[in-house]
């Protein structure tokens, strides 16, 4: 099992979580980033001391879901819903929460219309 995980929003937001995570996991784990330096990028993994297998950077939502799609990933996580709905539906995908994309005052999720559906 290949385990995909942003970087920012979701590492650098609850390292200890990640580095637990990333040390547990028993495959290999994919940081799929929308950046465009990856020096910097490994500098954050470095520094929080994230177990990684390989860097991807990306430049568009789609992109992640297609390198999730190529490599493999069985198990993804992100804070951007807009980063999740293109992801095949047979990846288990879990949106990290923090001030981005949830309203701690009102306890509501932040979605757009096109990646919420109210019921």
């Amino acid at each position: 099992m290949i385990l995909g995980i942003d970087l920012d929003g979701c590492v650098d937001e609850a390292p200890e979580f990640f580095r637990t995570l990333t040390m547990a996991w028993p495959g290999d784990v994919l940081v799929i980033t929308f950046r465009d330096d990856r020096a910097k990028a490994e500098a954050v993994l470095a520094e929080h001391r994230i177990r990684y297998t390989d860097v991807v950077l990306v430049r568009s939502f789609d992109t992640k879901a297609d390198v999730i799609a190529e490599r493999g990933v069985s198990v993804y996580v992100d804070d951007q819903p807009e980063m999740l709905k293109n992801v095949s539906s047979d990846v288990a995908v879990m949106l990290f929460r923090n001030e981005g994309n949830f309203d701690f005052g009102d306890r509501r999720w932040k979605l757009s219309e096109h990646t919420g559906k109210l019921l």
